[in-house]
Formats: C-alpha cells, structure tokens, sequence
C-alpha cells in the first residue's frame, strides 16, 4: 500500500482527493462535476503535487477547453526541428508523455473534441494517422460544471467510471475557514493508493456479489459492471473499509446514496444501521435544544451497538478502532451543517 502526504489550504476536499487516488488504483478516468468557484481544479493540482513531488516537465498535462480547441491540442504538434534539421515527419504529443491528465471544463469541448479522447481514456493510446502511441497516464481527471442534459445518455459519459460531485462549502465550514485562517488554512491528508498485491489479497463473498446485482444490474452498464468487483477491493483498501462497508459505498459511488442505504439494510446489522440513522439525524437539527436530544438519543443507540457487540470502542492504548474513526468522521460532517453550534462547545467525547 502506497501512503502519500497531500498538503492543501483547501476544506473538506478529502473525499475528493480519495476519488482521485480511486482513479489513479484503478487506471480509470474520474470525472469532477461541480459549479465553478468549488476548487474542482484546485483539488486536482494538490493531488498532482502529492503524486509527482513537483509539476514541472513533462508529467502534467493541462488542458482548458472550450467549443474552439482544436484536436491537435490533444494530438499534438509538428517537430519543426525534426523536420527541418533531420528530414522526419514526426509528432510531439505532450499527453502522451503526462502521467496526470487533466481536462478542464470537458462538457465545453465539441462532440468531435470529446471522442479524441476515448482512445486516450479507454486503452491509454493516441492514434495518430498510422501511429499507435502508448499514453503513460497514472490518473486521467476531467472536470465539468454539469453534464448537458441533451447528453445525458451519451456513450462517452459512461467512459467515467468514477464521477464524483464537488460540493460548496456550507457558509458555516466558510465561517470556519476563516477561523482557521483562511488562504493560510494548511492542513495534511494521508492518502492511501493500493497496489496489485494488495487487491489480489483480497476475496469477494460470492452472495454478497448477488445481492448487489440485485440492485444493481438495473442500474448499470455491462461495462461499468464488469468493473464491480475490483472497483470493490480498491475502495475497501483507499477508504480503509471492510467488505460490507467497501460494498456499500461503491454502490453509493457508481449509482447514489438512495440505492447504498437500501443495500445497507441486508449487509449492515440493525443496531449499526441505527447509529447511523441517529448521527444523520443530527444534521436536520434546527436549534441547540434539538441538538441535545439527538446527542442524546446518539450516545443511548451508541451503547447499545456497543453492547452487542457490532461497534468497537478504542482499547486501554487509546487508540480508535476503524469503526470508531468512520463514526466521529460522520459526526463531524452532520455538525459541520449546523449553522448554530458552536464548535468549540460540542461534545468532546466523539472528536
């Protein structure tokens, strides 16, 4: 398993850098979707940074789209050196040296601009006239504000297995922000990208596959399908999940929350199903009063996943079991939506 340190002044951009390293596991493109101003391009040179130590040279290729660009900015240019000094016809194509990609605002592009990616996207060559030139992409990233609704059906949006939307930060986390120092904000991720023998380390239980095609097969290509299961072991190795928990969230990821929480239902015992029904509760809180009860009903059901024997607490060392951290991570994210609290006066037992 490859650990890498990700530093960024950007909040709450961890599950998007996570997809990245989803992308880069899996050598398939991800699509970034989001308004514009929500640091979908920030986040993916932050990424970069971790990956390559530096973003000079050849191995980030950037490119901003729009209905003009051109084929040749993907194809590339004539070596007029070459062609001059040594009389050979030859062709410097920049993408195909990258090992992060990144097409900004791909929805911009023209139908014909988009389908030079495919080759590029799909088996990671540039056709060229004649020439068949191998792509060395690690991570293949493109970015849009949204997917036209006239495409929407579009052989060519379906070539991103991995989509993921890039949220605004909720005037509360902007209020933290500032608190926190805002374009000085610095904080560090440990970003986790597995490798072959970690993936091959890992078996699938043959009924739980069933059950996910119940509801999945309805939903999904035979392409993106035939992707499920080592889509599954990457995502229990990046997120640090088991397998019902890897299962569940590359449901959420390929198909959405809805159809992963009515999964959850047949993998995840009720008494865990419950605590997560509580801590969601939290983020529908509309004053402190409200707040409290919740908190309260939360400890009560956490005691009782506890004593059954389905959530671990952290031993006399101190330290946070796996199922211990995913609960604080999901509090935090249902406080961080309230607008009254006061950070600095919740609960310090789950932080």
């Amino acid at each position: 398993m490859i650990t890498r340190k990700l530093t960024t002044n950007l909040m709450k951009k961890l599950e998007t850098f996570k997809i990245m390293a989803l992308g880069e596991a899996m050598k398939t493109p991800v699509l970034l979707i989001g308004v514009p101003g929500v640091a979908k391009t920030a986040s993916v040179i932050d990424f970069a940074k971790s990956s390559l130590g530096t973003l000079k040279g050849e191995d980030l290729f950037l490119l901003e789209t729009d209905e003009g660009t051109k084929s040749n900015s993907i194809k590339g240019n004539i070596d007029l050196e070459e062609l001059t000094v040594n009389k050979k016809f030859k062709i410097n194509s920049p993408v195909t040296k990258a090992k992060v990609v990144v097409i900004n605002e791909i929805d911009k592009a023209s139908p014909s601009m988009r389908n030079s990616f495919l080759s590029i996207m799909n088996e990671r060559v540039l056709f060229n006239g004649t020439e068949k030139i191998p792509c060395a992409w690690s991570n293949f990233i493109a970015t849009c504000n949204e997917i036209p609704d006239d495409e929407k059906d579009s052989p060519f949006w379906d070539r991103f297995l991995i989509t993921h939307e890039v949220k605004r930060l909720s005037a509360n986390d902007m209020l933290n922000y500032y608190k926190k120092g805002g374009k000085n904000y610095k904080q560090i991720h440990s970003i986790r990208v597995p490798e072959q023998t970690d993936i091959d380390s890992i078996n699938l239980t043959d009924a739980k596959l069933v059950k996910i095609m119940d509801i999945a097969h309805s939903k999904l290509s035979d392409r993106t399908l035939s992707f499920l299961p080592k889509m599954i072991k990457n995502v229990m190795c990046v997120w640090g999940f088991n397998e019902d928990k890897g299962i569940i969230k590359t449901v959420e990821l390929l198909i959405g929350k809805s159809e992963a929480k009515e999964l959850a239902k047949t993998l995840v015992a009720k008494e865990v199903r419950d605590l997560y029904d509580a801590i969601d509760k939290l983020g529908t809180c509309v004053s402190n009063e409200d707040y409290n009860k919740a908190y309260d009903s939360l400890e009560m059901i956490h005691g009782i996943a506890i004593s059954s024997g389905h959530v671990k607490t952290a031993g006399s060392d101190g330290v946070l079991t796996k199922d211990d951290e995913d609960i604080k991570n999901k509090i935090a994210e249902q406080e961080a939506k309230l607008p009254f609290l006061d950070r600095d006066e919740v609960n310090e037992e789950w932080l």
